[in-house]
This record gives C-alpha cells, structure tokens and sequence, in this order.
C-alpha cells in the first residue's frame, strides 16, 4: 500500500526487521568526489551511486568565494539535504500515521556569516536556519503538530544539525 509516495509494507517490513535484528538498522553511505584541477566548468564532481542507478554532481564555488558560479554551490546541496529528508520524514511519518497529505512544499533558508572561512573571525558560520513546511491535508491541526514533533525527533538530518558529531578527518599525500 502506498500512502504520500511511501511503500508502507516495505517500510514496515524494514522496521519490522530492524526491532527483530537491530544491526540491520544500521548503514553506511560513501561520497567520493574530485576537485577538477586543469579542467573548465564547476570545481567538483561526485558520482553518486544509489539503489537504481547513478548519477554525477557538480559543485562550484561563487566568483565571490574564488569559483566560477558554474554550478550549485556545496552549502546548497546541504540545504537541499536537510529540505529533502525533513520532508521524506515527515511524508513518511504521516503515512504511517493515516494522514494523506495533498500537498507538501519546504523552505529552507540558513543565515551565514563567512567570516570564519576567511579565516577573519572564530564566529559561528550558522548563525539563523528555517525550515517552513506547508502541507495542504484534511488532517486536523493536533494531527499535523504531532507528524511535526515525530519529524522532529527521527529525521536523520535534523539529528545531524542538532547534536554535535565530531568527523574523524584524515589527509594522505601521493
């Protein structure tokens, strides 16, 4: 069956799995990419592989910041990361819940000040996010307060945006 997009039974069976076996719940993703030195257009590229296929990304920086503005710039495609999972999340989650949604549309907008990437200043970079979700549904108000607060509390990315992670970085020379 599927509600909003989401194929509840596979979703189900997954949770289903996960409470039988919780090391199913756990995952891993990889992103590889390359700064393309000697070549013309944006400065990154990323292919991406997922469960269907595979895809290349591009990122530049803007002419402000020493790119080209060929392309999407790498804070945009996190922006693009946090709007996409809060909306599956919440998409999924109001599913789950018997909620129909006729229509679901998100914002995102982040206030930044650069100055710490110029290494000007030790301020914090992220100084203002919103997340603005609208949905169009005839689920009541109470209904949609709680879809919002189960969001809150199991969307990946919001998780990420949180609660402080320390990456492990490492740099190898050639």
């Amino acid at each position: 069956m599927e509600v909003n997009r989401v194929n509840l039974e596979s979703f189900d069976r997954t949770v289903e799995e996960a409470k039988k076996d919780p090391e199913t719940a756990l995952k891993s993703l990889k992103v590889e990419g390359r700064w393309r030195l000697g070549e013309k257009g944006p400065q990154f590229e990323s292919e991406l592989k997922y469960e269907n296929g595979r895809m290349i990304l591009y990122a530049d920086e803007p002419t402000i910041l020493g790119g080209g503005g060929t392309s999407v710039n790498p804070i945009q495609y996190c922006l693009f990361g946090v709007a996409s999972c809060f909306a599956a999340t919440f998409a999924k989650w109001a599913a789950k819940e018997g909620v129909e949604l006729e229509e679901l549309t998100i914002k995102i907008e982040a206030d930044l000040d650069m100055s710490i990437s110029f290494g000007i200043s030790d301020n914090p970079i992220l100084k203002k996010m919103t997340l603005d979700l609208s949905v169009k549904t005839e689920a009541s108000d109470e209904e949609v307060a709680r879809i919002h607060q189960i969001t809150i509390e199991r969307c990946p990315a919001y998780y990420c945006l949180s609660k402080p992670i320390e990456p492990e970085i490492t740099v190898s020379k050639e």
